[in-house]
């Protein structure tokens, strides 16, 4: 061996082979190329697996080394790939390497990855590129240099869509919008329209359903479809008036009839959407509220809404609304990842459950995917492709202390008969007093004169109008219960009013017993109020307010969300029960919800209290412009005969 061979020289060292040269960056690029090739650092040579020799060979001939006889005579036996690594195989990236059942274990650990049994080969979404990467490095398989580029750059791409879903402003503007977005509204509908195929996440209270209408408006993307829960239809139909009052908007209401008309949105409760197949198909958008009733990839609202989004119309936006974090359940975000086609990025549902649902088999054969595991990187992967969530704390600059909302609900149809027949009663009670005053007065008992005689003594009659705010409470309590249900499973506590002790009495013993209300001892309240106040969500997520009994001198600030079932007459009734959560030194914003029954009392009796707090603002503020007068005599007023 002269002194160059000695110089260049590869010789067989037990399982490895050993390369010796000079330092050559030319050579240095080459053997790089080998799979498996790494510096030794102590003993300054190159070191790669035998599995690799005809690479060796081929690059001994080139740059002219000297090779041991020993690998010179050795002749592996031929494999379906020349090289172990990984590289791009159309729309996957192909895994390759020789059976090993540590490495089978781990690349098992990359998203999506699956064994493509026809070409001797494990495959991944391109998706996971980096965590392919990951695996072949820690093998030390071939890694191409254009693959390690793109993965340079789906790491920069991820990191500023991952800051774009936690962006809390953005400068974007919504035509014919009717009031103002606030920040981190405008960030969400940015990210919206960017990304088309989207969760949008946000806490709670956060106005989702006002960034889908700004972002669907924004696009021009109608006709649009609005799938959600029955009990929020009413809400969204009122939302796109409050908003958006030039589009129009129709709702499907029965299973059996469609109304034909044309409008900007359609709405529909989920447990229409397998009743009107073909009606549904077609629309350039699709909004899926409270998304999580979608969950169940067996259930046909779930199949059903998935052919809906395939028969989409031009890019249009799909969006699914939901407030559940991904950490709660993340099983429950496979079907919905379907829903906005961005499922294959996991490799399919099952790949989805093993990697980030702790999927496991039991020993009776049964899967089990109501577990989590990988959640930091499920995280990141969601937030670089789909996914926008801000929580409350992260938005507080940009939130009123108190937050009011209205919620109108579709009263439950068992209680509409004797809502009905309650106010015949009433009407016949208003007719008869008008006749005795009519009587009284020589007058018609339609005059003038009857009814201003009414009007003095209605206060006395509003007893009678309780009724029908009982019934109608009765009515919404199917939905109050959703309601509170989806607020316990975010771990959230929640204080409930009414005005009736029936009304109390039913909530209290739905949600644990804990209340406050007119006959309770001091010392039976005081328990209440420390249970309630010290233990967690999960121990004691609801406490119920007689809203006469609690409006003053409690402190309830454990919870932010407070609904009220019934409502007092006054506006100073609502904000004093509304301080329970709100106390002087509070941190933060709370929302209140009140519930409104359609077409009952509740509506009358809300507008009454708002026309209450205008008069007050106005008298304040010194700007008393002509109002239409309503009062509680007016309430009483609209039974009397025309």
């Amino acid at each position: 061996m002269d002194d160059m061979e000695e110089n260049k020289r590869i010789i067989l060292n037990d399982d490895e082979i050993v390369l010796y040269s000079p330092y050559d960056s030319g050579e240095v690029i080459a053997i790089k190329e080998i799979a498996g090739a790494r510096w030794d650092r102590l003993n300054k040579a190159w070191r790669v697996p035998v599995s690799s020799l005809k690479q060796v060979k081929a690059y001994a001939v080139k740059f002219d080394y000297w090779l041991d006889p020993d690998l010179r005579v050795l002749d592996l036996p031929e494999h379906p790939y020349e090289r172990e690594g990984i590289d791009l195989s159309g729309e996957s990236i192909a895994i390759r390497f020789r059976y090993d059942s540590v490495k089978v274990a781990e690349v098992k650990q990359v998203a999506g990855s699956r064994w493509d049994g026809k070409n001797k080969v494990w495959k991944c979404p391109k998706s996971s590129l980096i965590q392919a990467i990951e695996f072949a490095k820690n093998f030390r398989l071939h890694v191409p240099k254009e693959l390690e580029s793109m993965q340079l750059k789906i790491s920069q791409s991820q990191a500023e869509k991952i800051a774009a879903s936690r962006a809390t402003s953005a400068d974007i503007e919504v035509p014919d919008l009717e009031g103002e977005l606030l920040p981190y509204q405008k960030a969400g509908v940015e990210y919206i329209i960017k990304h088309r195929k989207v969760f949008l996440a946000d806490e709670m209270g956060l106005g989702k359903t006002v960034q889908a209408l700004a972002s669907v408006q924004h696009e021009n993307a109608f006709p649009c479809l609005i799938v959600c829960p029955p009990n929020l239809a009413l809400n969204w139909a009122k939302e796109i008036d409050k908003f958006f009052p030039t589009r129009t908007w129709k709702r499907v209401v029965n299973r059996s009839d469609f109304p034909e008309e044309d409008a900007d949105f359609t709405i529909v409760g989920y447990s229409n959407i397998d009743f009107h197949p073909e009606k549904l198909k077609g629309y350039t958008s699709y909004i899926f509220d409270e998304s999580h009733y979608l969950k169940n990839p067996k259930s046909k609202r779930t199949k059903r809404s998935q052919s809906l989004v395939k028969t989409a119309s031009g890019n249009g936006l799909v969006l699914c609304l939901t407030g559940t974090p991904i950490t709660n359940r993340p099983a429950e975000y496979g079907p919905q990842l379907e829903i906005i086609g961005r499922l294959k990025e996991f490799g399919g549902l099952w790949a989805f459950y093993k990697r980030y649902c702790g999927a496991f088999r039991d020993r009776f054969n049964q899967w089990h995917i109501d577990g989590a595991s990988n959640l930091d990187e499920l995280n990141e992967r969601l937030r670089g492709s789909c996914y926008i969530r801000r929580p409350k704390d992260q938005v507080l600059q940009d939130l009123p202390p108190i937050r009011h909302s209205e919620w109108m609900i579709d009263p439950d149809p068992k209680h509409l008969a004797e809502y009905g027949k309650a106010e015949k009663d009433i009407a016949k009670f208003v007719a008869e007093r008008a006749a005795e005053l009519a009587k009284e007065l020589g007058k018609d008992p339609k005059s003038a004169a009857v009814r201003a005689k009414f009007a003095a003594e209605a206060h006395e009659h509003l007893i009678k109008l309780s009724v029908l705010k009982k019934i109608a409470a009765k009515s919404k309590l199917k939905a109050v219960e959703e309601w509170v249900e989806s607020r316990i499973n975010e771990g959230r506590k929640v204080v409930l009013a009414a005005h009736h002790r029936e009304i109390v009495d039913l909530l209290a013993d739905k949600y644990g017993g804990l209340k406050i209300q007119g006959g309770m001892t001091s010392e039976e309240v005081q328990a209440a109020k420390e249970t309630f106040m010290e233990k967690d969500a999960e121990e004691a997520p609801v406490i119920v307010l007689s809203i006469q009994a609690a409006k003053t001198g409690h402190t309830l600030t454990a919870a932010q969300d407070m609904l009220f079932v019934e409502h007092p007459w006054t506006p100073a009734d609502v904000d004093q029960v509304s301080a329970r959560i709100h106390r002087i030194g509070t941190t933060g914003s709370v929302q209140i919800t009140h519930a409104l029954a359609a077409g009952t009392i509740d509506e009358e009796v809300f507008k009454l209290i708002n026309y209450k707090r205008t008069i007050v603002d106005a008298a304040t503020d010194g700007s008393i412009e002509d109002l239409k007068e309503i009062n509680a005599a007016s309430l009483m007023e609209d039974f009397l005969p025309s």
